[in-house]
């Protein structure tokens, strides 16, 4: 295990009712009669009631709010400018989203350009890195990318899709109500589903020895996501399932899992362009895809780890080779992937159009590689995309 410094100051309000607090939970923060610009996704929010709720909630707290709404999926540079903007005509003292990972990285990107005078795209391209932030705070209404808790930011650029971090942006407050989460279609729970597992997994395949707290403590974790994304596939009004994939899905993508270890990543690179191609492509959808073919072409680097997934998440007994036992793993996370009805190719991804070299060139145009399992250039990158049709 590595050294590794942990911080996670983000207050976690969860359970029924909770964001008619959101106030009150902001006021600790904020201060009275301050602006708060309110950012949400479609119209469900409005539809449902949940941004009347929350503006009253704010007004009873002695905040004004100031709402933009439109954010979409694979949020766009076009939209955060518009947020700066307004923002900043009102002098807005922090940010609420109210939504799901597009809305809190929508979020998130305004608040860190809103002080800064350039272009909010150089904290995307690497120029700069955020040196303030406007407060921010979430009601998350999807689990899927553990934005709530997080200090990553994703944005596109027209067929360019970056991300960014900064503890600057990790929110300071967010509230989880499982009941928000009742409405939710059967496409966004199933890639909610794969986004937060695949967030464990980016972390769990590491080269880093000696990490056996970590290690079960993300076994569990991805065991109770697939067991409850069974259960919500079933039924999505389970309100105790809705519990354990919250909870999973806010703790996979706040650093937790990957303490004293180098991470991966490689494969939510290569699903970003993928996602920058096609912008109708939703992330955890792409994340299917990406994802064994990742595993099949990388286990080699390190076959113990892979036989320890096979074991302790996927469940594979018997006897066997280390490469018929990791074979089962993968083939055993393939029939998990199915039960919850994601696509198996690019084809069913509706990418098959897309041009492997095209893709993976501008996978490692800012970085020069991908990932740290093992390290994947170029050439390799091309290789996996072809192995995902």
């Amino acid at each position: 295990m590595n050294n590794f410094e942990y911080s996670n100051p983000t207050r976690l309000v969860f359970g029924k009712g909770e964001e008619s607090r959101i106030g009150e939970l902001m006021r600790a923060r904020v201060p009275a009669m301050s602006p708060v610009l309110v950012v949400y996704g479609g119209g469900s929010a409005k539809a449902s009631g949940l941004l009347e709720r929350i503006s009253e909630s704010l007004k009873a707290a002695d905040l004004v709010p100031i709402e933009l709404g439109g954010v979409t999926p694979n949020p766009q540079l076009s939209f955060v400018q518009k947020g700066i903007l307004l923002a900043r005509e009102h002098r807005v003292k922090a940010i609420l989203a109210v939504g799901g990972g597009s809305v809190i990285d929508a979020s998130k990107a305004i608040a860190i350009g809103v002080p800064y005078v350039g272009d909010v795209w150089d904290f995307f391209t690497k120029k700069i890195m955020p040196t303030e932030a406007l407060p921010v705070a979430a009601v998350l209404t999807l689990p899927a990318a553990g934005s709530e808790q997080s200090i990553r930011i994703v944005i596109s650029n027209g067929d360019r899709k970056l991300g960014a971090g900064s503890p600057l942006v990790r929110p300071f407050v967010s509230v989880i109500d499982p009941e928000l989460f009742f409405t939710l279609p059967e496409k966004q729970i199933r890639a909610g589903v794969i986004d937060m597992m695949s967030h464990i997994m980016e972390r769990y395949f590491t080269q880093t020895k000696n990490t056996d707290f970590v290690d079960g403590q993300a076994e569990s974790a991805m065991k109770t996501i697939m067991k409850n994304g069974l259960k919500l596939r079933k039924n999505p009004k389970d309100y105790d399932a809705w519990c354990q994939i919250g909870l999973a899905g806010s703790f996979a993508h706040n650093g937790y899992y990957g303490l004293g270890q180098v991470e991966d990543w490689a494969s939510h690179g290569m699903e970003h362009e993928l996602s920058a191609w096609d912008t109708t492509i939703t992330h955890g959808e792409g994340l299917a895809v990406v994802i064994p073919a990742w595993m099949k072409y990388v286990w080699r680097a390190n076959p113990k780890r892979f036989v320890q997934f096979a074991r302790n998440v996927m469940g594979v007994k018997g006897e066997g080779s280390d490469e018929e036992i990791i074979r089962k793993g993968i083939k055993t996370f393939r029939r998990f992937l199915k039960k919850m009805g994601a696509p198996k190719n690019l084809k069913e991804l509706g990418a098959e159009k897309a041009d492997p070299k095209e893709l993976a060139k501008k996978a490692v145009e800012i970085p020069g590689k991908l990932g740290n399992f093992l390290p994947l250039y170029e050439k390799d990158i091309v290789k996996i995309y072809k192995l995902m049709r």
